[in-house]
């Protein structure tokens, strides 16, 4: 009996170690850039996303937009070709101001999906969004 405890204990050891080892923190970054050439506006944002949570923490710098922000989102590949992209809004803070910091819970597909690349971030006023870019992983 006394020998069975010892697995059962090795075992759950052997399980925590493993989980753990399997978490991980991904690190990404966005040049957000104007939507149209000539236009004012630019910024960036540096992102993190801890796997084992499943949470996004990051910042988000900018500059030269025509109001204040009133929203963010990440911007997934259509499913099908011609189809419109998925849409996952980022929560800004009640009174946005640069650099803002932001916190969201990240289902799990779209952890997966975000380091297979192809995600956009966009940032706008009320009007319409005014800056963007690809979301790209930290070397």
């Amino acid at each position: 009996m006394r020998g069975l405890g010892k697995i059962v204990g090795a075992s759950l050891a052997l399980c925590l170690f493993y989980g753990v080892a399997a978490a991980e923190t991904v690190k990404l970054t966005v040049a957000l850039e104007p939507d149209q050439q000539g236009k004012p506006g630019k910024g960036t944002a540096t992102l993190s996303i801890d796997t084992a949570t499943k949470t996004l923490t990051g910042t988000i710098e900018y500059s030269g937009l025509s109001g204040p922000p009133q929203m963010a989102a990440f911007l997934s590949p259509p499913e099908k070709q011609g189809g419109n992209p998925g849409t996952l809004p980022i929560p800004l803070p009640a009174n946005p101001k640069s650099p803002m910091t932001i916190k969201m819970p990240m289902p799990e597909a779209a952890i997966a999906a975000i380091k297979g690349g192809e995600w956009m971030m966009l940032l706008g006023t009320k009007k319409a969004p005014e800056i963007g870019g690809e979301v790209k992983p930290v070397e």
